[in-house]
């Protein structure tokens, strides 16, 4: 068992040298003012993405209000995510507007194989949107952008080295011209990595060192063939491979793993008429996943999980202040896997939805935001939600928020027919209320929200997949940005109570407390950045408590003319020791240092 003292390890860095852009998309399905949203929405710009520096998708969300991350090993190993405390299953993950969420026994995403140079902005909502997109965002929503083409050629190219012999390439190029707009961006990331299983806990382990490599692409072409009209497609892939240690190893086992993460998706944007966007998308998302355990025995498991789409969304701007949606969504959801110990699944499922919402964000002090939803999954239950939500501004920088809405979510196929799976299981259902009150004021944005939440029927598992009576989470949590003169700051705190409603006991991994602050400075070609953030203790099986730790990190970058930037940060400058997971080591001290080139 771990020492109970806190830790101090320096980390990755947001730092940010512009302003939040005003619009976002996520919390309404319609684009919106950033303040003028009523559910609790932040972004993380490309700036930030650039100048944080850093390689994965969980090393950026982890300093996110409301966010935890936990990580069985470095970077590529298998990843959870807690948003105000719910399960990595009930946050939805959307990549350019697709879900990507696995529907094997493991019910999380594949966010560690997500590579940043891929990303362009992540828009985060937090809390019970069950209602706007259906199973699987009860705890909120994560959606990734890739570039977009726009404007003359951009080519870009980037170099880094660091410590763990790790490496980094990327080059994308983006652009549009009559009518066409492309993007495409190629990234390789590797590291000859760490122990990711610590020898003091476990003396059967190998202690060898488990690597990481990943290749990725993304891009994207759209030709807008008449006014208001375009069709285009988009596709990302992403091929981890990755060493791992198992808790059953021997001191001479070696495991290896590969998982692709592939999305591709066909669109057709259509304005019908002036006052009515119509967008039909048709996509396919696929997670495949192989381990190979090499041991006296040898054995390969393997898992597929596959989710084909057809969405058809609408915006129809009803009157001055006022726009309604309307759409609809069918899913074909399949796993097909095989235990490596005669254990086969081949299974698949339908699911269908129809959605209505409508916003009101006047020029008075009033806006609202109305959303109904039903969702209809074969073999599993159908459920109606709805969220309504208020804001009232009290003057041009303060505005009072609450917000209230029901959630419903099903078991992905792995809990009901993979293996422990119980295809006895109930769907979940929750209740979330929250209030909270926005200051805005040219560059500075302050967002402090009370929520509280229930879920009925948790899933959670306890030598095989059950439902539990209720889950509970409740509490206060506080976002903030502001910037002067060269000066950009990012700050969160949440204090929450993750719970099981029956008996009281905090759920597993889940933190009570988690606080970050980011800032950064531009001093003339210099940009300076740190970071400090802090998780709380927290459970993680019987009688077992992870130490608290604290996270921090250090970045810089010269521009050495229009076009040459070298970079560098160090990450666990103390070479401080914690975990997120019991009994897997986190990222010792390392430096990285690179060379960027731009049009």
């Amino acid at each position: 068992m771990a020492a109970a003292t806190p830790v101090f390890h320096f980390g990755p860095v947001l730092a940010q040298t512009t302003v939040l852009p005003p619009v976002v998309v996520t919390a309404s399905r319609t684009e919106q003012q950033l303040s003028d949203t009523l559910l609790h929405t932040t972004v993380i710009t490309a700036d930030m993405i650039r100048n944080g520096g850093q390689v994965d998708l969980p090393a950026l969300l982890r300093h996110e209000a409301g966010i935890q991350i936990t990580q069985t090993g470095g970077i590529g190993g298998a990843s959870g995510l807690f948003m105000r405390g719910a399960a990595t299953r009930q946050t939805l993950v959307l990549l350019d507007g697709v879900p990507i969420n696995k529907q094997d026994a493991t019910g999380t995403t594949s966010i560690e194989h997500l590579m940043l140079s891929e990303i362009d902005r992540v828009e985060i909502v937090r809390g019970n949107v069950s209602s706007v997109y259906g199973s699987g965002a009860v705890g909120g929503v994560i959606q990734i952008f890739t570039r977009r083409g726009s404007g003359a050629p951009r080519p870009t190219l980037s170099l880094e080295i660091g410590s763990r012999s790790s490496h980094r390439a990327a080059a994308s190029v983006s652009g549009s011209a009559e009518g066409l707009r492309y993007a495409l961006s190629a990234s390789s990331v590797g590291t000859a990595g760490f122990s990711a299983m610590n020898p003091a806990q476990n003396a059967s382990v190998n202690p060898d060192a488990d690597g990481y490599r990943n290749t990725s692409a993304s891009g994207m072409l759209a030709n807008q063939w008449r006014a208001g009209q375009e069709i285009g497609i988009r596709f990302s892939s992403s091929d981890g491979r990755f060493d791992f240690d198992s808790g059953f190893d021997t001191f001479t086992s070696v495991h290896k793993g590969r998982t692709r993460v592939g999305m591709l998706a066909l669109y057709s944007n259509n304005r019908i008429i002036d006052r009515w966007q119509s967008t039909l998308t048709l996509s396919e998302a696929a997670d495949r996943n192989s381990n190979r355990y090499l041991t006296a025995f040898p054995t390969t498991d393997r898992f597929e999980t596959r989710t084909r789409q057809v969405d058809w969304n609408n915006e129809i701007a009803i009157a001055p202040g006022w726009r309604a949606t309307a759409g609809a969504t069918h899913q074909r959801q399949s796993l097909n896997g095989d235990d490596g110990h005669g254990g086969l699944t081949d299974t698949a499922r339908n699911a269908w939805s129809a959605q209505a919402g409508i916003e009101r964000s006047g020029p008075d002090a009033h806006s609202l935001q109305v959303n109904l939803r039903h969702d209809d999954t074969q073999r599993n239950d159908s459920a109606s939600t709805g969220l309504v939500g208020y804001g009232y501004r009290l003057s041009d920088s303060v505005k009072l928020i609450a917000t209230g809405s029901t959630g419903f979510s099903v078991p992905p196929l792995g809990f009901l027919h993979g293996p422990y799976g119980n295809p006895n299981l109930r769907p979940e259902h929750s209740r979330s209320v929250e209030a909270g009150v926005q200051f805005s004021m040219a560059s500075h944005l302050l967002r402090v929200t009370w929520f509280d939440s229930r879920i009925r029927d948790q899933i959670e598992f306890n030598a095989g997949f059950n439902n539990i009576r209720s889950a509970a989470n409740d509490g206060v949590e506080i976002s903030a940005q502001s910037s002067w003169s060269d000066w950009s700051i990012r700050s969160s705190l949440t204090l929450q109570d993750p719970r099981n409603a029956d008996t009281g006991e905090r759920l597993r991994r889940r933190a009570a407390e988690l606080a970050s602050v980011a800032a950064s400075r531009t001093d003339g070609p210099w940009t300076y950045g740190a970071v400090v953030s802090y998780t709380g203790r927290r459970p993680d099986g019987a009688n077992v408590s992870l130490p608290a730790y604290a996270l921090a990190g250090l970045s810089l970058s010269y521009q050495m003319d229009r076009h040459w930037t070298v970079f560098g940060r160090i990450d666990n400058l103390f070479d401080g020791r914690y975990q997120t997971a019991n009994g897997y080591n986190q990222l010792p001290r390392a430096v990285f240092a690179g060379v960027r080139w731009q049009q």
